[in-house]
């Protein structure tokens, strides 16, 4: 097939985006953003939808185990207008951490409202605003970063997103100032009678000395099936901190793709926690550029997936500078006929020296249909370095069930206490306490209705 009729067949497939682009052209917005916008949709229509049989190496390698040829054949469109009738603050609880002093930012299937949100004072210094009002007033902050990390030149699903944005979250650390609160963004994706598709958009830029912590929340309420196509940009220049969740909550037949690219200047520290449980199809890619000194990044996750659910996490771990750490851990717990793919790629560039990087995977197998795929990876051009990486895949220890059973447990109990007790590590790390107590209540009823006495 040639090349002209590759392009006029995916513009076929992808008519509905192309549809929704066209309406979003007249959108009252700066020239610099419609430029950018259209040289996303113009990659988007030679990249299209990752599809493993039409990729090459070795861009079909990254995207093996996990096939989008589904989401590429249905016709996802944009919901065109707010609508919150089936939503309440009373609703949303189950999703919130409780505390009133937090600035909450709702949106629902792509729209923001401001009747469900809560802003509150985030300090001196902190701006917290919708990207459409950043937009609006013009800053010069937002337009230098922008769009400027996710790279949608070799990206599809990031050419996408950047082609549709519109609206999101945008915070600004100032430099010195430090947030009161974190920041919690709900994204909710409802049942519009057709399928939907989302692209949310988050940029976090923290200056010298500030710090500040950002929740994304993604929940759905509908069985019907649904996109959400999502993109964060994370910023720290030096001496920042950005603590960052992402809480995976889709609904059962929602599938899921995210992008998180951090870009790290000298003395900056960046953690990540990425924790998914809902959607029938999750792929996360975190990358993160460590473009400095003495920089600090962790990446942190937990899957919790059962039935017929499939989660993919492909990680970068990208050290372009000297003496600099990286520590990540995942780990994940499966049940049914789930299936989890991990691929963690460490690089250390020749420049690279005294780079300390650890990396591991840790999967726990609750059904002999569950399976796992992964593949830690290093690759290293420097020759002082301290790097190791590891990967794990097996079930519960049947002496370890025993003892508990002796010690007057049922069977069922001590192989909830053995699983929770997998990963729990991992949430106890967490820096905010409001959010350790949540996900440790969210994470125990996940695994009471996940661990099973393995006889399946």
């Amino acid at each position: 097939m040639t090349q002209a009729a590759q392009r006029a067949a995916k513009e076929d497939r992808y008519a509905t985006y192309f549809e929704d682009y066209n309406r979003l052209k007249v959108d009252a917005a700066p020239l610099w953003l419609h430029q950018l916008r259209k040289k996303a949709m113009d990659r988007f229509r030679d990249l299209g939808i990752p599809v493993t049989r039409e990729l090459e190496f070795p861009q079909r390698e990254d995207w093996m185990f996990t096939d989008l040829a589904p989401v590429s054949r249905i016709p996802f469109s944009n919901p065109t207008s707010l609508d919150t009738s089936s939503i309440t603050r009373d609703h949303l609880s189950a999703y919130t951490f409780g505390d009133e002093s937090w600035t909450e930012l709702i949106f629902v299937d792509g729209h923001f409202s401001e009747s469900l949100s809560q802003v509150r004072e985030a300090g001196t210094g902190i701006t917290v605003q919708t990207l459409a009002q950043a937009i609006e007033e013009g800053s010069d902050t937002l337009q230098r970063h922008l769009g400027r990390y996710a790279d949608y030149e070799q990206t599809g699903l990031s050419a996408l997103n950047t082609a549709f944005l519109r609206d999101g979250v945008y915070v600004h650390a100032a430099e010195g100032k430090l947030a009161q609160h974190p920041i919690h963004v709900i994204y909710v994706s409802t049942d519009q009678g057709a399928p939907t598709v989302t692209h949310p958009r988050t940029l976090v830029v923290a200056e010298p000395g500030s710090a500040v912590t950002v929740i994304e929340s993604y929940i759905g309420t509908s069985d019907r099936e649904y996109f959400t196509n999502a993109v964060t940009e994370l910023v720290t220049d030096r001496s920042a901190v950005i603590d960052h969740y992402r809480i995976n909550r889709e609904g059962s037949s929602g599938y899921h793709t995210s992008i998180t690219q951090t870009e790290q200047l000298d003395d900056s520290n960046v953690s990540t926690f990425n924790m998914c449980i809902g959607g029938r199809l999750t792929r996360n890619d975190t990358q993160a550029h460590l473009n400095g000194e003495q920089i600090v990044t962790r990446m942190n996750g937990l899957y919790l997936i059962g039935g017929d659910q499939h989660v993919d996490n492909h990680t970068v771990m990208d050290h372009a500078k000297p003496n600099c750490n990286s520590y990540e851990i995942y780990k994940g717990i499966l049940d049914g006929r789930a299936h989890a793919v991990f691929n963690g790629k460490v690089f250390v560039r020749q420049d690279a020296q005294e780079t300390d990087a650890k990396q591991l995977n840790k999967n726990l197998l609750l059904s002999p249909n569950a399976s796992v795929d992964t593949k830690p990876q290093l690759e290293i051009h420097a020759d002082q370095v301290k790097c190791t990486h590891g990967a794990t895949v097996g079930q519960l220890d049947e002496d370890q069930i025993f003892y508990g059973i002796t010690r007057g447990m049922s069977r069922d109990v001590a192989c909830q206490l053995l699983t929770f007790g997998f990963a729990a590590d991992l949430v106890r790390r967490l820096k905010v306490e409001a959010i350790r107590e949540q996900l440790d209540i969210l994470f125990e009823e996940t695994i009471k209705g996940l661990a099973t006495s393995g006889e399946k």
